[in-house]
């Protein structure tokens, strides 16, 4: 069996095929095109997939990772900010649907950070753990749940949204893109990052890292863990800041699920050592010691997991439903 997954981004869609060892045998980059609308849009990616049909001859199992809300057993993505059709009505668009009326398959649908969480559980956990929580740090911060060895998704698809985990009820929490506030994500999304260097910079010109900030024009995180590493106190309050508003996600996941592993995972994770010890710190916090007594917490810098896991993921369901 070949399992295809497919990574739906806002820029760029990608096509993984991974044979049922895990090993991966094509990849495929197609430029996202919204500009004709979302039936357009699953039919490029159907007619790709059609492409790689011709060519194996083994059985095919499509997994499909998308950007947003997912209602996993229709396989329709209901909001999806990082989507933007001209029409900007469009919320609910069937994927599932489109994609199997295109080619025969009906995917595996669900959304890209819970999907991608599979991939890491699978590849970097080798299923070791019963329960594990991957928490996927970039621009938005997304999860994915695993529970007794399977992929929690709830009864609406809707499970692991942790980066929307309230971690503040003042009502001048900053906003977060979903629209509300005081969500996980407007604190330690990369919007969140930048805003924070912002207000450090402010307070502090003369700093090292208000130095570098003025010469980079387009922020990137690697110039705050750049500067915290040369002993900026600045970028060191920033990432603390970081590590525990994450810490506090944490916390209030870990209380209702009791994990075995957290995996921090994307972009912002490959700063870990700078905002870890204010992570455990606010672990170290909470009165119900149990939950994070002997949690592990590990970083994961796998690239492209979003479509692996999809395609890793295809293929045991498919396997299972056998």
């Amino acid at each position: 069996m070949i399992g295809i997954g497919i990574d739906v981004g806002g820029t760029f869609v990608k096509f993984f095929a991974l044979n049922e060892q895990g090993k991966e045998i094509k990849y495929h980059k197609l430029e996202t095109d919204m500009s004709k609308g979302p039936a357009f849009f699953i039919k490029q990616i159907a007619d790709f997939i059609n492409v790689w049909k011709k060519e194996f001859k083994e059985e095919i199992c499509i997994g499909l990772g998308l950007p947003g809300d997912v209602d996993n057993k229709k396989g329709v993505l209901r909001f999806g900010t990082n989507l933007k059709f001209k029409n900007k009505n469009i919320k609910k668009i069937e994927f599932g649907a489109g994609i199997k009326k295109l080619t025969g398959i009906e995917p595996v649908t669900a959304n890209d950070a819970t999907i991608a969480a599979w991939g890491i559980y699978e590849l970097i956990l080798k299923k070791k753990y019963a329960n594990v929580l991957v928490i996927t740090m970039g621009t938005g911060i997304g999860g994915g749940v695993i529970v007794n060895g399977n992929l929690y998704q709830g009864s609406h698809g809707s499970a692991g949204e942790i980066g929307h985990i309230k971690i503040s009820l003042d009502p001048k929490a900053p906003l977060c893109g979903c629209g509300a506030r005081g969500c996980l994500e407007a604190y330690a999304g990369t919007i969140a990052i930048h805003r924070l260097v912002n207000e450090e910079v402010k307070k502090h010109p003369s700093s090292l890292l208000a130095k570098m900030a003025a010469k980079d024009k387009k922020f990137k995180i690697a110039l705050v863990s750049e500067a915290a590493a040369k002993g900026c106190n600045s970028a060191k309050r920033v990432w603390e800041k970081v590590g525990l508003s994450i810490g506090a996600g944490i916390a209030n996941a870990g209380l209702i699920l009791d994990f075995d592993v957290v995996v921090l995972a994307g972009g912002v994770s490959g700063a870990a050592k700078y905002f870890m010890p204010a992570l455990k710190k606010r672990l170290s916090l909470e009165k119900i010691i149990t939950p994070f007594k002997n949690l592990k917490i590990y970083t994961s810098q796998l690239p492209e997991i979003g479509g692996i896991g999809a395609a890793l993921y295809a293929i045991n369901r498919n396997k299972n439903a056998n």
